[in-house]
């Protein structure tokens, strides 16, 4: 068996994209092989899997897979590269809005620019908004809401010292958010429209260089606690820029989304990745 497949980046999220609109990979496309595919290193490497299979009422239906191999519900950066490469295939338009489905629901979108896709994420659930907490004998001003996949938004004031690993690590999995825990953006303000993020990531268990769903929710917050005016610019830890609006479709998010490479897994590569490494 050969599985093909194309390396994509979103301003630094990574992500191997497999087609699989005839089905035909359903019996191959496992954990297992998503957690071996995304090892740095030994592997490909990514920060996920995007699958894209057939929707009976949109362009196309888009699962998304942690580097653990577990499903999550959405990905903005994700979903920004599965319409690079849907675009690349001929599956939706160059120009105009569109639709297709995530596991978090609806989306439209639309190709911006060459290599630059705008996505409208589906409506926010926000639980809470600039909520004060210690944690470390560190305060911390704390909204937690959910963009897709649930976030621990944290607003930083520009001075603090603050150790983002020692502090993310430990707040992703604290017991505010419930068993399954939560991504954690920690945010700055740089200007009148301008943040600066870092994110950790479930699934990943670490800092990605860019979070699409952790940027909306940052600009949610940043609008909403601070007043800041939409669109907002938002920095990712890659250094690139995201951009985060909104208007009667809602809230989108746009910016850099690109083919790395293409590639083919030969029949015995596919096996050893379905064996623990």
């Amino acid at each position: 068996m050969r599985l093909e497949f194309v390396k994509m980046s979103g301003a630094g999220n990574d992500f191997i994209v497999l087609d699989n609109m005839d089905s035909s990979l359903d019996t191959v496309i496992t954990p297992e092989l998503i957690r071996n595919l995304c090892l740095r290193g030994l592997s490909v490497g990514a920060d996920g899997l995007l699958e894209m299979r057939s929707d009976p009422e949109y362009l196309f239906h888009m699962k998304y897979y942690n580097s653990n191999g577990k499903r999550a519900g959405m990905c903005g950066n994700g979903g920004r590269c599965m319409v690079a490469y849907a675009a690349s295939r001929g599956i939706v338009p160059d120009s105009g809005v569109f639709r297709f489905r995530s596991d978090a629901g609806v989306h439209s979108a639309e190709i911006t620019a060459p290599e630059s896709v705008r996505l409208w994420m589906t409506d926010p659930e926000i639980h809470y908004l600039d909520r004060s907490i210690d944690l470390e004998s560190t305060n911390l001003h704390l909204s937690f809401l959910d963009t897709g996949v649930p976030h621990a938004v944290v607003m930083l004031d520009g001075s603090e010292d603050i150790s983002f690993s020692a502090l993310a690590s430990k707040l992703r999995k604290h017991s505010l958010f419930g068993n399954a825990g939560a991504n954690v953006d920690f945010v700055r303000i740089r200007g009148v429209s301008e943040l600066e993020i870092r994110t950790w990531e479930m699934g990943v268990e670490g800092e990605t260089l860019a979070c699409g769903t952790g940027a909306v929710a940052s600009a949610i917050c940043a609008a909403s606690i601070h007043g800041m005016n939409l669109p907002i610019d938002i920095t990712v830890r890659s250094g690139m820029k995201l951009k985060v609006g909104k208007n009667s479709n809602g809230w989108w998010l746009q910016g850099e989304a690109r083919a790395v490479y293409s590639g083919i897994l030969e029949c015995k590569c596919v096996e050893s990745l379905t064996k623990a490494l």
